[in-house]
Order: structure tokens, then sequence, then C-alpha cells
């Protein structure tokens, strides 16, 4: 599977789960478990991106740090949505604005980094694909990476 096709297919597993939990009631504990898969997830997205994806397209240097940049927009967006209580009036609207920021760095990422503005073979999509979803797998069978997710979540949560 090519580096792009895994972007794209994680991209629809974040916008997959934003759309379950909108479904939710606020306070519902279902919501509370489903957000932690976003979480998780988010966080094993933005791994695969920032440790393999953008190294390899590192010549379109202006449009990585951009993304980069668009990373730190959704963990404080999402930090300012895990900081306000469910039961709060505005809760619905920090979690319209979450997913409205992180569907909007997957949306540019797409415009703008699949296919990069650099010529990458074919072999180098295919193996950088294959490392990202042994990655991926990794993350989510890692009891150390669970307990980093919960980590970072209670610390954005008090932050």
């Amino acid at each position: 599977m090519n580096a792009y096709e895994v972007l794209f297919e994680h991209h629809k597993v974040l916008r997959g789960l934003c759309e379950k939990i909108t479904a939710i009631p606020p306070e519902a504990a279902e919501r509370r478990d489903a957000l932690d898969d976003l979480l998780m997830e988010l966080d094993i997205h933005m791994r695969i991106e920032d440790d393999l994806f953008y190294p390899a397209v590192a010549e379109a240097s202006t449009l990585v740090a951009i993304a980069h940049a668009e990373h730190r927009q959704v963990w404080d967006q999402l930090a300012v949505l895990l900081r306000t209580p469910p039961a709060a009036p505005e809760y619905e609207n920090e979690w319209h604005s979450f997913v409205t920021v992180l569907d909007a760095h997957a949306s540019e990422e797409e415009r703008d980094l699949c296919p990069p503005p650099i010529a990458l073979s074919e072999r180098m999509l295919d193996e950088l694909g294959n490392r990202m979803v042994e990655r991926i797998a990794h993350l989510r069978r890692s009891t150390v990476n669970k307990l980093h997710v919960r980590g970072r979540k209670a610390l954005l949560s008090r932050l």
C-alpha cells in the first residue's frame, strides 16, 4: 500500500470517529470511550506523519512546516475541548471547532502534500506506506503508547 493511500485511509478513520462521536450525546459514557479511541488514533496519526511521512517529503519544507503548525492547532483545540465539561453550554461548539480544525488539516494535507510538490518513486511510496502500516499496528498494540495517550489527555485536560 503506498504512503498516500495509508494517509488517506487513516484520515477516513479519524473522520469516521468524529462522525461517530458527534452522534453520541455529550455526557454519555459511550462518547468518552469513543473520544479515547479518537485520541489514540490521533496520536498514532501524528506520529506516522511526524516520524515517517513528513521526513520523506521534507524537500517541501514550507508545506511540512505548515503541517507541523497545524498539528499544534489540533492539539490546542483538543486541550480546550478536554477542559470543557460535557454539560457546559459551550461544549458542542468546542467539539465542532475541534472537528473543523482536524478536518481542515487533513484536507490541506491531502490537497498540498499528496502528492507532494516533489517526485517520489512508486517503490519509495510503497516502502514508506508499508512502514506506516507497520507503525500504526505497533502503536495500536502498544501498552506504553496507550499510557502515553492517557497521560497526554490528562495533561491537556488540566492545562
